[in-house]
């Protein structure tokens, strides 16, 4: 006897439909899975079997088959339990005839029956065909599940355990799950008025949200980098809903969601350490996951003490940083996930840290300062926007009534998000930083004096096609915080400032 149950299963970031074909036949009591399995996969008959027969139900005496298709997709994930079970029980009867179609089915069983929730919920509901209608999943996944399938037409059922699911199936009116409706957004514990003086570094960091350009923060330690980047989430913008659900799949996928937490509403803010592997921050495994890079997708990826990172991990991150997203290669399947990032690095100057201090004098040899810095390469260097010195703040910056808070701040990248978002409609583009070389020439006109300016710049420091451009976008991004319509001399000396600091640690090259 054959019954066929629906489910789902993810590659990267791409859902794909699964149907699962249970036959039971006479002979000697077996349990076969067939159709490119994980050992997850594998081991569900014991797992099923045990949920069943501890459920109060019959188990099939003779030989089970299941096969899961498309079988040239590997399937990974404790999460085919409950079909496989639900075609089992359809097939002695337990369920009535019929009773599945239309219906999918997630999740993990424990050998007494109980539905466990299972990771990857939000990617898989994705790739669900038109047919199903209902969508049976454990309580845990219950929220994001209905979430995502919101306004798509389809119901979720969740339930504890097998019995639940079995009663809800042969019901004619099952209880579906509804969505509790948005949370209030969480306040913020910091502000940018707890940073005191470093004027110019408040200015650099909106300058970078407004425009989404990299930017590496560098002075000596205490002087306040930290304190800058950790409170970049305070001058963001609200995430829009297709942005959270994108983030939230990768929180998904990584199990990263809480319970009573479906979706990410926040823009994420990940920091990193030198003491992370890069498969930590890049992603990867036998089953490639999303690394912290893609965990900070639509957000902030911020490395601090950037230059006390291998050199190999910080050239890997080339490639992420153009492209935006991560691609790996396993077993001849292709995983993609997105790292569309606000790069935010800080960094010592040198080895000691105190090189260019106004206090304490650097112990640094000049082979020790150079093999520090060539760490940033003139390619990598390249795909860094913008950069910025931070000095320590003064004792009369301290005591100062008056400090830039992140409401005024979050004004003034909310405006300029307004200019961009007026100029690129219909482009597929949001931010500056993401214009091509045509959109540059087209949205980034200069006069006869800013045209002569700009070449002064170009030939001092001697830079390379892309650094030419970068700098345009990011006079264009000046203008816009500034609310100037054109690009002008001041706009276009403010984003020479930052390419030329961070010329200093080398030249650059294509």
């Amino acid at each position: 006897m054959l019954e066929i149950v629906k489910t789902a299963s993810f590659i990267g970031m791409e859902a794909i439909e699964v149907t699962c074909e249970v036959d039971s036949q006479r002979g000697l009591p077996a349990f076969h899975v067939v159709g490119l399995g994980d050992a997850a996969v594998k081991e569900a008959g014991d797992r099923v079997r045990a949920a069943v027969v501890n459920g109060g139900y019959d188990y099939p005496k003779g030989r089970v088959t299941v096969n899961l298709y498309p079988a040239w997709i590997r399937k990974k994930g404790s999460h085919f339990d409950l079909p496989i079970a639900m075609g089992i029980l359809a097939v002695t009867g337990a369920i009535g005839k019929g009773k599945l179609k239309g219906k999918a089915f997630m999740g993990e069983l424990s050998l007494e029956g109980k539905l466990i929730p299972v990771r990857g919920i939000l990617p898989m509901l994705r790739g669900l065909s038109e047919d199903v209608r209902e969508v049976f999943v454990p309580k845990g996944n219950a929220e994001e599940a209905a979430l995502c399938l919101r306004g798509t037409g389809k119901e979720v059922v969740s339930a504890e355990d097998l019995k639940e699911v079995v009663a809800s199936v042969n019901s004619r009116e099952p209880c579906y799950y509804r969505y509790s409706g948005d949370r209030d957004s969480p306040e913020y514990l910091l502000d940018y008025s707890d940073v005191k003086g470093l004027w110019a570094a408040k200015d650099a960091i909106v300058t970078a949200v407004s425009g989404g350009h990299g930017l590496i923060m560098i002075g000596p330690p205490g002087s306040g980098k930290t304190m800058l980047a950790e409170r970049i989430p305070t001058i963001l913008p609200p995430m829009s809903p297709d942005e959270q659900l994108e983030t939230s799949m990768i929180y998904s996928i990584r199990g990263g969601l809480k319970d009573g937490t479906p979706l990410i509403r926040e823009r994420p803010f990940v920091r990193i350490t030198p003491a992370m592997t890069g498969v930590n921050i890049l992603g990867g495994g036998g089953e490639p996951l999303p690394g912290e890079i893609s965990m900070a997708h639509n957000g902030v990826f911020f490395m601090d003490e950037f230059l006390e990172f291998d050199r190999n991990k910080i050239e890997a991150l080339r490639k992420p940083l153009e492209e935006k997203s991560i691609v790996m290669i396993r077993r001849g399947m292709k995983y993609v996930y997105p790292a569309d990032v606000i790069f935010i690095a800080a960094s010592n100057p040198c080895k000691c840290g105190y090189f260019g201090d106004s206090e304490k004098e650097c112990r640094c040899t000049p082979y020790e300062l150079e093999a520090y810095r060539s760490k940033l390469s003139g390619p990598l260097a390249d795909r860094i926007d913008m950069a910025v010195s931070i000095q320590r703040v003064h004792y009369d910056d301290l005591s100062e009534a008056q400090s830039d808070d992140s409401r005024a701040m979050k004004e003034k990248v909310m405006r300029a998000l307004d200019a961009q978002e007026r100029r690129f409609r219909g482009t597929g583009i949001k931010r500056n930083a993401l214009m091509n070389e045509n959109q540059v020439r087209e949205f980034c006109p200069i006069g006869r004096e800013e045209r002569a300016f700009l070449e002064k710049i170009y030939r001092k420091f001697s830079l390379s096609p892309r650094r030419y451009y970068k700098l345009l976008k990011i006079a264009r991004t000046a203008s816009d915080v500034a609310g100037k319509k054109d690009i002008d001399i001041a706009s276009l000396n403010t984003a020479a400032g930052y390419t030329e600091y961070l010329n200093s640690y080398g030249k650059y090259g294509d």
